[in-house]
């Protein structure tokens, strides 16, 4: 089993590597996926975003788990953050950021103008990342989740930078 490698490695994250996922990942990514949401994507899903030409997913490893994953969509004007998992036994060591910053960096180096994403309003750790990262709160979406929590829409202009 690919996620069988040791979770609480106490490795920096400097010691990841980050690589696009593939159709042989999806095993793996599943099972992060559930570990991390309470509605988590399916296989479908995963094999439609692998599909799409304007879609990547980006996977953080250690040795051989993967302990976090990043989606973007990314069009001519603007890059999209889908989703973000990393791995519970994996958090607080900066993934999430580094995640993130790869997107950010491929927008930049893309020519887009901004970025987008959404997250639940009650998810302070994400919504703390994205605010040290230059996102402001550009709206709400009422009840957007199936729980009917709220979305805060978060925005980054990247012109600027």
């Amino acid at each position: 089993m690919v996620n069988a490698a040791p979770l609480r490695d106490p490795r920096p994250h400097t010691d990841l590597t980050f690589a696009p996922m593939t159709r042989g990942d999806l095993a793996s990514v599943g099972d992060l996926e559930k570990r991390v949401f309470t509605h988590p994507w399916s296989a479908e899903v995963f094999l439609r975003e692998l599909r799409i030409t304007h879609s990547k997913i980006v996977l953080a490893r250690a040795g051989e788990a993967v302990v976090g994953y990043v989606c973007r969509w990314l069009t001519s004007d603007s890059v999209e953050i889908q989703n973000v998992a990393v791995h519970p036994e994996w958090r607080r060591r900066s993934i999430g950021r580094a995640l993130v910053e790869r997107v950010l960096d491929e927008a930049h180096q893309a020519g887009v103008s901004r970025a987008l994403l959404e997250v639940r309003r009650h998810n302070a750790p994400a919504v703390t990342l994205y605010r040290s990262l230059g996102f402001r709160e550009s709206g709400v979406r009422r009840r957007y989740y199936g729980d009917g929590e709220d979305a805060l829409l978060m925005e980054l202009d990247l012109a600027r930078g």
